[in-house]
């Protein structure tokens, strides 16, 4: 499952490249000269006289379930996990949790004589972005003691869970999203973050332990405490609210404080104790409910096939587009063509209110994968190519994203690739839960989903 890896190396980049092959596209357009038409460097200089354009191509689209993403402490960049609920009034119910390990900041720490807990705060920093309603309420969150080992050797995906103690030792907090508000703490001001009270026997047990050998290293504190699983009660949210929070699980303020005192002769009192959530084998998961709550189009999209007028693309490995050309081999028909540019145009669907792009965001990047013949998917060479203008950023103003797949036609053309179609998914669909209504290639006027293409035929 290399999709996020994928994603990464898309997104990594260089300005200059992308400006410099925005240039080169424009020059063509005005001017359809030699040197501005892909691939005219192998052909002669009379086929610039065979340059034609089209975008009649038909295009079969559909909405499909995605699979799982791998989403563990090895790929997510930065330590960041998604926590929270939100009942998008398309997509229904989604919840994303974290399991995660916690990590002792000492081998055999001292609480000193008779240790006694006096509370317990998991802290987690906020990023400043958050998805779902932008009026945050409230929302429960319980975390639980896991009985399952974390390892991080291994791998983990999205749809991956682990057995727990069903005592919640949040007691099911309730709390309002404040990722841009900070906080007072015993006189200090920090940056944004959650505070959720755990119960004190927590602090107890491991206070308790100090002599035991427990707390020896790490090794033996994570046998010993497997790890929690940090998740948000989804009943608590009404329809059309809720948000799943960013947080940044990798900072020295995301930890578990345990506040004590003990029976010393000094120091007795107002000390504490804090447990790293950093450098630990970490997951997150994500739930849709089988999207039995969404909206009754969707619904019927997932379990059908025929004519889609618009398609849905869900972060958290929750819905993908599948794009055919079931037509496209009939290019050779008249001869062999050689594809100068073939761009792909994907347009939001602003036609349905409910739809509600001002409130639940759309990804600021999509990517196209090709669908082997098993199922499977690949990095098409348009996207793997440092020297092409791929694209599939969002453009806010016209509400699109494009994509240049000349190499990828030209290769199915050719007979090198399987005319299997393509995925159509979220970027960085692990670490935000954006989604987007698109038009489909069955869409009427302005919102259908179009395949440009710019050829020149070959004698």
């Amino acid at each position: 499952m290399n999709t996020n890896k994928r994603i990464f190396e898309i997104l990594s980049r260089s300005f200059g490249t992308k400006f410099f092959l925005i240039s080169l596209s424009a020059l063509f357009l005005s001017a359809c000269n030699e040197s501005s038409v892909v691939g005219l460097d192998v052909q002669p200089v009379g086929d610039l006289l065979n340059v034609e354009w089209k975008d009649t191509t038909t295009i079969f689209s559909s909405t499909v379930r995605e699979d799982s993403l791998h989403t563990d402490a090895s790929i997510i960049v930065g330590a960041d996990a998604l926590l929270g609920t939100y009942l998008d009034p398309v997509f229904g119910k989604t919840t994303a949790s974290v399991y995660t390990q916690l990590r002792l900041n000492g081998n055999n720490p001292i609480f000193g004589t008779n240790p006694l807990c006096d509370s317990v705060v998991l802290s987690l920093t906020y990023a400043s972005d958050y998805y779902g309603k932008r009026e945050r309420k409230t929302q429960k969150i319980s975390v639980y003691r896991l009985t399952e080992a974390l390892s991080t050797s291994s791998k983990y995906y999205s749809n991956k869970s682990l057995s727990y103690n069903s005592n919640d030792l949040a007691n099911g907090y309730v709390f309002t999203p404040q990722p841009v508000t900070k906080v007072a703490v015993g006189g200090d001001t920090l940056k944004p973050h959650l505070r959720v009270p755990l119960e004190n026997d927590f602090g107890q047990l491991i206070l308790n332990n100090q002599s035991t050998g427990t707390l020896s290293s790490n090794t033996t504190f994570q046998n010993f405490i497997n790890g929690i699983y940090i998740t948000t009660d989804v009943n608590s949210v009404v329809p059309g609210d809720g948000n799943i929070m960013h947080f940044k699980m990798g900072d020295i303020q995301s930890k578990i404080t345990i506040y004590y005192h003990n029976s010393n002769v000094t120091n007795n009192d107002s000390l504490k104790y804090d447990i790293s959530l950093s450098s630990v084998a970490r997951f997150s998961a994500f739930e849709h409910y089988n999207y039995s709550t969404a909206y009754p189009y969707l619904q019927t999209e997932l379990t059908t096939t025929g004519v889609d007028t618009a398609v849905f693309v869900q972060s958290l490995a929750g819905t993908k587009v599948k794009i055919e050309f079931p037509h496209l081999l009939h290019w050779n028909d008249s001869g062999k063509v050689a594809i100068n540019r073939a761009e792909l145009v994907i347009k939001v669907d602003t036609t349905n209110s409910l739809y509600q792009l001002d409130t639940f965001a759309a990804p600021t990047r999509l990517v196209v994968f090709g669908i082997t013949e098993t199922n499977g998917n690949y990095a098409i060479p348009d996207a793997s190519d440092p020297n092409v203008f791929y694209d599939g950023t969002y453009n806010s103003s016209t509400k699109e994203y494009h994509f240049n797949i000349d190499r990828y036609i030209q290769q199915v053309l050719k007979g090198v690739r399987p005319n299997t179609g393509l995925y159509l998914v979220a970027a960085g669909g692990a670490v935000n839960a954006n989604r987007v209504v698109l038009g489909s290639g069955s869409s009427q006027g302005y919102q259908k989903m179009k395949l440009n293409i710019t050829y020149t035929k070959l004698h």
